[in-house]
């Protein structure tokens, strides 16, 4: 009889020793040492788990068995994320529209492009560990099929389907955010200034940025948004009046707008140092120093706004009889026809130019 009451005693020791012995058979969750080699996690070994990974076409059965099927541990309780920001890459990587999107990582990790390089070579074209180029159909070619860098300037802002060398493609519509109105101040008047020309000469970036050497350069991706706005070039900072007034070009991040400006009409023109004499009311001629808001569109564009017209300082004068000295530059209607002649840092007088002074 006494022998039956230890059945039940016999049947737990029995259970709770065969899952003793099946848990020290399971691989315990110490270091990737204690499973795989040293080399694991060497990228230049032939051991290197990149390299396994791509003999076996990239499947991934036996990484799951141990970390889980989304990576983040499993048995093993070791996530890849660990060590990967991104990869293994989750569905929708290449989807524009999708929360995966690789565009969208990169940003929310201060655009960490040296981490793709890791699998995909120095030159995005596949290196050693993936022979998965990045400049592939459907994702980084021009419209010309053409292959293009990821580091290219509209990669991240301005078109992305243009070609990398087109300097215009550089500058918004898209922003870094993909803004596409120009009521968003990462787009504003970009394509104003840069391309189209619509009151004036098409202006160079550096005109207003420190144009980077490339992508990785202090000061560009290492920064926050927005961008800065320094004004350092030429063209803003143009000295006029025979050397005394020096102009203190400045962007207000809060009102978005810009002052002190040439290009907006902080300018002037000393009647005594002019080979035109006649054409003066004063002896000063005078822009209006416009201050205009970055994302004002065109109202802040309209012909008066950074002179008077005719400027302050200038024998009265009608619009339509701009041309009459103007030629080649304004037509009768008072419309400027040769853009690059108009905001150019120079006087256009009867057909010849010298720079202000």
């Amino acid at each position: 009889m006494q022998i039956y009451k230890l059945i039940p005693v016999f049947i737990i020791m029995s259970i709770f020793l065969g899952c003793s012995k099946l848990q020290k058979e399971l691989p315990q969750p110490t270091s990737p040492g204690t499973v795989h080699n040293a080399a694991w996690n060497d990228t230049a070994s032939a051991d290197f788990h990149g390299k396994y990974l791509k003999a076996k076409n990239w499947k991934k059965d036996d990484c799951v068995q141990c970390h889980a099927v989304d990576f983040s541990g499993g048995t093993s309780r070791i996530s890849c994320y660990d060590c990967h920001n991104s990869y293994p890459h989750k569905k929708g990587w290449i989807q524009s529209d999708n929360v995966f999107f690789h565009g969208v990582f990169l940003k929310n990790n201060n655009w960490d492009l040296m981490s793709c390089k890791i699998c995909h070579g120095i030159g995005y074209d596949g290196g050693s560990i993936t022979n998965v180029s990045c400049m592939t159909s459907g994702c980084h070619l021009d419209e010309n099929q053409n292959k293009k860098s990821p580091e290219a300037c509209n990669t991240c802002h301005g078109n992305f389907s243009s070609p990398e060398n087109l300097v215009v493609s550089w500058a918004p519509p898209r922003g870094i955010d993909g803004s596409t109105d120009s009521t968003h101040r990462s787009v504003g008047a970009h394509q104003v200034h840069i391309a189209t020309g619509k009151l004036g000469k098409n202006l160079k970036c550096g005109e207003c940025h420190n144009v980077p050497a490339n992508v990785f350069t202090n000061g560009h991706i290492d920064s926050d948004l927005p961008a800065e706005v320094v004004m350092n070039d030429t063209l803003s900072r143009l000295i006029t009046a025979n050397g005394t007034l020096i102009p203190n070009p400045s962007f207000n991040n809060s009102d978005l707008k810009c002052s002190n400006t040439y290009c907006h009409g902080n300018w002037k023109l000393r009647k005594a140092a002019s080979t035109n004499q006649f054409g003066y009311a004063d002896s000063i001629m005078v822009g209006a120093n416009f201050s205009p808001k970055w994302v004002g569109g065109a109202v802040e564009a309209a012909c008066g706004t950074c002179h008077a017209l005719p400027p302050t300082g200038h024998i009265a004068s009608s619009i339509n009889a701009c041309a009459n000295c103007h030629s080649g530059v304004v037509n009768n209607a008072g419309v400027i026809i040769d853009k690059s002649k108009h905001i150019n840092g120079k006087i256009n007088v009867f057909g010849q130019e010298k720079w202000m002074n």
